[in-house]
């Protein structure tokens, strides 16, 4: 392994050093901290009294929010989103995974990748207020302009995609044949 360091620590500083690209420093730090009020931290994601005050404070606000990473003195792109309601926002991804929702759970995903490769982590909420009618042209600005890291589209690969079908298949089939085989 380099530099002595064991194989499973060089592999973690490695999986870091990925995240380079999207680390937030200089002027797009500047603007980004004018731009976005910083909300929460959180470690897992759980539903913490912090969380759940936020969800209530920010109950039907409206506006473009954005997920970092904070690595040590580091913060990260993330992901960023609309919402008409960050409360509701807040509410799907600190809840356990839904199948009718599963893109929510991708932060969730993410959150337990991270935490292998920098278990001293966190995971931070940035939010802006905007107008119902400007929440679409203003999230793909902050897209473009931030390019956070899961919101840059890659297709999964086809080994990946025959999971996520064959698991959507078994869960629908329990379903139905739940329902056939209840008799009542």
């Amino acid at each position: 392994s380099a530099v002595g360091l064991p194989r499973p620590l060089c592999r973690m500083k490695q999986r870091l050093a990925e995240f380079e690209r999207f680390r937030l420093v200089g002027e797009a730090f500047t603007r980004f901290s004018a731009e976005f009020e910083f909300i929460a931290e959180t470690g897992d994601l759980s539903r913490t009294p912090e969380i759940a005050r936020l969800i209530t404070s920010y109950n039907k606000v409206a506006g473009v929010y954005f997920w970092t990473a904070a690595v040590k003195d580091a913060e990260y792109k993330v992901y960023a989103g609309k919402t008409n309601s960050l409360g509701y926002r807040l509410v799907n991804y600190t809840a356990p995974f839904q199948p009718h929702s599963p893109n929510d759970f991708k932060l969730l995903v993410f959150r337990a990748f991270l935490q292998e490769v920098a278990p001293e982590s966190a995971l931070r909420v940035y939010f802006k207020r905007v107008a119902e009618t400007e929440l679409t042209t203003e999230e793909n600005r902050v897209i473009g302009a931030y390019r956070p890291l899961l919101n840059i589209p890659r297709p999964a690969t086809p080994e990946a995609k025959r999971q996520l079908q064959a698991a959507f298949a078994a869960y629908y089939r329990s379903s139905f044949e739940g329902v056939l085989g209840n008799a009542a």
